[in-house]
């Protein structure tokens, strides 16, 4: 029964956790929604994400790798290359947030 109860309370906290990440997640939905528009905040998002899924994660996986698997090689420039992608791609991110940010501030509405 020890067992039991230590899933079921180990359980109940994960639903606890979850339940607090959406609820965060929403409110910051919310929040962005009303300061400046729906272009705003799919203009913050999509700038976010795309910069986040297409510059920052690929390179960080791949430096990963190489330093954990010896079969893999980075190729010509190695980590340097990875690293300067990787920083594009904060500097995406970074001017994207920045122009929306200044956008809604101005009264712009942050684009589209």
């Amino acid at each position: 029964t020890t067992t039991t109860t230590t899933t079921t309370t180990t359980t109940t906290l994960l639903s606890l956790q979850r339940a607090g990440i959406v609820a965060i997640a929403i409110t910051a939905c919310f929040t962005l929604a009303q300061i400046g528009g729906f272009g705003a905040v799919a203009n913050l998002v999509g700038g976010v994400a795309q910069g986040t899924l297409a510059f920052i994660i690929p390179p960080a996986i791949a430096i990963s790798l190489a330093r954990r698997n010896e079969d893999v090689e980075l190729g010509i420039g190695g980590e340097v290359c990875q690293f300067l992608l990787a920083g594009f791609g904060v500097l995406v991110v970074s001017s994207v947030t920045y122009f929306t940010a200044s956008g809604i501030v101005g009264g712009g509405g942050g684009g589209s």
